[in-house]
């Protein structure tokens, strides 16, 4: 990533929204896997 973008990733905000994003994601990946899991 380019240096201009480092105040987004210092931006407390930004950041407490990617971590969200991504923690949304993983918990949707577990439970389709979990619901793979079920069916097999």
């Amino acid at each position: 990533m380019d240096a201009k973008y480092n105040w987004l990733i210092d931006n407390g905000a930004v950041r407490l929204t990617l971590t969200a994003v991504a923690f949304a994601l993983w918990i949707a990946m577990a439970v389709g896997l979990m619901e793979l899991a079920a069916k097999l």
